[in-house]
């Protein structure tokens, strides 16, 4: 694999911010790109938000589209944490824009600055970008449908094409990234053999957390799960919006131009949010931009025309909602682990948050070992995730996020089973043919390149299938037609060969081996000596 890409490029697409990291496959060093378009370069990351006009056109992205929006005769559409729109239908959308367009139209233009900047390194200005293989990270809480959508938006913006071979994009868990991350970085902390660490990826629409063990602290490390993981939308973004509603609350009758809405926000997520450290003696001010006083209630405005924010107003109506979230997230992650927890590494956007580091410090003091934040918290995720490519074996097992199985035919029972699904087999037997048969269990800790195996027959010369069945709930399912806890993941064709020397209606042995990755799980189907592979993505 090396040979065919022998540049490693990941893509960390936030809900607020993305951000790229690149690397040799043969190398261990990783690099950052930092220069971004219209950026002052403060910042390694650039802003996820596009800017339409209102026939629809694509005008400009990140920084660019900040600065669009402020103009005051701005008359389209800024468009923010559209991320989010794989997972809720509560972002708006420009017209005859699909949730997938406007990610492949962001895709599109951040990859042909990545790829312009990486021409003109030294390291890579040699390397054409079909030896490029990328690794995309996406929150550990979204479904198989949501990355699939993703797949489909790295094509749709020309980053990837249909018939690549489907390990030339890698989707990779955010909280997984980070700890690839902070495993390289983690010499800085006093861990070894045994300890175990958590993993807070707070970024900007979601936070999602993870605990290792550290099995083997002498290169090359090994690391195992301790917990399945949990998360929530819970992050930076929802601050954002809390102070939106807040902001709104101050105004009189009237739309307030949005321009002027932006730079009073703008202030807000540039200047208030980083630097908030819940001191009830400060006073929080905004300016007003010329022109918007009319929009102002009066009393909400100083002597210099600057709007006015309690401390205990943005405690308790912006930040403290958001906050609360993450630290019940913490409490839920810690009551999985039956053992000490040495360190809780803050990483992500949101996680480089001193506010949200206090809290954590204040509400888990003496529970843990100590809680750091790591350097470049910010890129955490998105060094990590070319970490994680260079070094594949460094999660020796993992614990099943949802149950798998496969349909069957077991034998009918009345009042269970639906009569709809009853068969009555060639022994005579009334069977229910959409029985879910459990191959592992939500929870179960497998190791990766772990082979589960099942056996069944089939009759020669019938073609079949073999359908992978997964389930979150944690109840295991009776039916895999059940379709609010039972989700398709693949259908696999399984051919019969020509047997010459078999007669028709023969019984067929068959075997299908279900091997665990750490991002997918491959199908290998055996039958009459021969061989079938399939591979699915999912988070495992």
């Amino acid at each position: 694999m090396t040979q065919d890409y022998p540049v490693i490029v990941s893509i960390d697409f936030g809900t607020t911010y993305s951000g790229c990291c690149y690397a040799l496959a043969d190398t261990a060093e990783v690099h950052d790109i930092f220069r971004w378009p219209k950026s002052n370069g403060s910042y390694a990351k650039v802003p996820s938000l596009l800017y339409y006009k209102k026939n629809g056109r694509l005008l400009d992205w990140g920084k660019g589209a900040r600065l669009q929006s402020l103009r005051p005769d701005n008359d389209g559409t800024l468009l923010q944490y559209f991320k989010l729109a794989l997972i809720t239908e509560e972002i708006r959308l420009p017209d005859n824009k699909t949730h997938v367009d406007v990610i492949a139209d962001y895709l599109r233009m951040f990859h042909d600055h990545i790829y312009e900047q990486l021409l003109k390194t030294q390291l890579l200005h040699a390397y054409k970008q079909c030896q490029y293989r990328y690794c995309l990270t996406v929150p550990a809480i979204w479904s198989d449908e949501s990355k699939a959508l993703m797949r489909e938006a790295m094509v749709q913006a020309g980053i990837l094409q249909e018939d690549d071979p489907i390990h030339r994009l890698a989707l990779i868990s955010e909280p997984e990234a980070a700890a690839a991350y902070c495993e390289n970085k983690y010499q800085s902390w006093n861990l070894s053999d045994g300890d175990i660490f958590m993993i807070v990826d707070a970024g900007g629409g979601t936070v999602d957390l993870i605990t290792y063990l550290i099995q083997d602290a002498t290169p090359p490390r090994t690391l195992s799960e301790v917990t399945r993981g949990n998360g929530a939308m819970c992050g930076s973004a929802f601050i954002d919006q809390n102070m939106s509603l807040l902001l709104r609350s101050k105004l009189s009758n009237g739309d307030i131009p949005s321009c002027m809405f932006e730079m009073m926000m703008d202030t807000f997520i540039e200047t208030i949010k980083p630097n908030y450290r819940g001191d009830e003696t400060d006073v929080y001010l905004i300016p007003v931009p010329a022109g918007a006083l009319q929009y102002i209630q009066p009393e909400f405005l100083n002597d210099d025309h600057q709007l006015i924010f309690r401390p205990t107003e943005l405690r308790d109506l912006v930040f403290h909602p958001v906050l609360k979230r993450v630290v019940q997230l913490v409490r839920e992650q810690l009551a999985q682990v039956d053992q000490y927890v040495q360190a809780i590494f803050l990483v992500g956007g949101f996680g480089c948050s001193e506010y949200l580091y206090d809290i954590l410090r204040e509400k888990f003091h003496g529970l843990v070992g100590e809680i750091a934040m790591p350097p470049r918290g910010e890129l955490a995720v998105a060094q990590g995730a070319v970490y994680h490519l260079l070094k594949p074996n460094l999660v020796t097992s993992k614990l099943l996020r949802r149950t798998y199985g496969v349909r069957t035919r077991l034998p009918f029972e009345q009042g269970l089973d639906p009569e709809s699904s009853a068969v009555i087999t060639k022994d005579g037997i009334k069977r229910c043919s959409t029985r879910f048969d459990v191959i592992a269990h939500k929870g179960q800790r497998v190791f990766i390149d772990q082979s589960i195996k099942r056996s069944f027959w089939v009759v020669y010369p019938k073609h079949t299938e073999a359908d992978l069945y997964a389930s979150d709930s944690d109840v295991i399912p009776r039916q895999v037609t059940d379709k609010d806890s039972v989700v398709k993941l693949a259908e696999l064709p399984i051919k019969m060969p020509l047997l010459p020397n078999v007669k028709p209606g023969t019984r067929m042995d068959v075997t299908i081996e279900f091997i665990f990755g750490m991002t997918e799980i491959k199908m290998v189907v055996h039958l009459a000596g021969t061989r079938t592979e399939h591979l699915i993505e999912s988070h495992v």
